[in-house]
């Protein structure tokens, strides 16, 4: 995680640790809704820099800890259980489910 600001994101947590988890959580359910599921502003999304110019940033990983940063994602033990949240989720964001090919 060699990402400027990692001191930011290291005083949210009380460990590297958890930092990591949260990290890793939190960027699965954003490809999981396809980054629907956001908090941050279209001007805040994460981008690169590439050969052919700034093109918007597709690593998950990458969003979680710029979410993080923002300070609008809450790290605790006293938050929602992930399967209900899970469930909330996909009432809010329905998923296509493809059907398997005979």
């Amino acid at each position: 995680m060699a990402e400027p600001g990692i001191d930011t994101l290291l005083a949210l947590t009380d460990s590297k640790y958890r930092l990591t988890v949260v990290t890793a959580k939190r960027a699965q359910q954003l490809l999981r809704y396809n980054f629907k599921n956001t908090v941050l502003s279209p001007e805040e999304y994460p981008r690169m820099r590439t050969l052919e110019g700034e093109k918007p940033d597709p690593n998950a990983v990458t969003w979680a800890m710029q979410e993080l940063k923002s300070r609008r994602l809450v790290i605790g033990e006293n938050l929602i259980a992930e399967d209900r949240l899970a469930k909330f989720l996909d009432q809010m964001y329905p998923r296509e489910v493809t059907e398997p090919a005979d």
